[in-house]
């Protein structure tokens, strides 16, 4: 395994998914947030396979595998026939318009008899700091598969500095 390359893509990771995620919801953008979450869900993915960061038609895919490998069964359950895949990543990325299927809230404004990734209502609640931890703890699993050798290392185009994010 090539070390040096092995940190340059934790540190990718660490840098754009963990920190910037983070420093948008230190700033209260929790809506954003979870676009961003539904992004970081699916390129975590790709991370797991052996196709280029680029493949294309994976993204359905790369999302799942990504939540069972990473982020575990309760992440799993609400993805079954890309449930969570579909209203999350897809609606907030392509038209920035929360599904209804959905309640998306930060801490602040949870309702009291509401819980992270349980039906409300017939509406899946996503709580942004809950969210948040479980994105970092699956970064944390994916930085232990890859000193262990158990993911290709991927070709990452730019490093965080060559991106002006330090």
């Amino acid at each position: 395994m090539d070390k040096e390359k092995a940190e340059q893509e934790k540190e990718f990771i660490r840098k754009i998914f963990v920190d910037e995620i983070g420093r948008l919801q230190k700033e209260g953008f929790y809506f954003f947030s979870f676009i961003m979450m539904g992004q970081a869900i699916e390129a975590l993915g790709c991370f797991l396979d052996n196709k280029p960061l680029k493949a294309r038609a994976q993204s359905s895919k790369r999302f799942s595998k990504s939540l069972n490998i990473l982020m575990g069964n309760d992440y799993r359950a609400v993805n079954k026939d890309f449930w969570l895949y579909d209203r999350l990543r897809n609606q907030l990325t392509h038209s920035f318009v929360p599904s209804k299927s959905l309640l998306l809230c930060s801490r602040d404004n949870q309702p009291e008899e509401a819980e992270h990734l349980d039906f409300v209502d017939e509406r899946l609640v996503l709580v942004a700091e809950d969210m948040y931890e479980d994105l970092v703890k699956g970064c944390e699993k994916l930085f232990g598969m890859i000193d262990r050798g158990k993911v290709p290392l991927k070709n990452i185009a730019a490093s965080p500095q060559e991106l002006g994010i330090v």
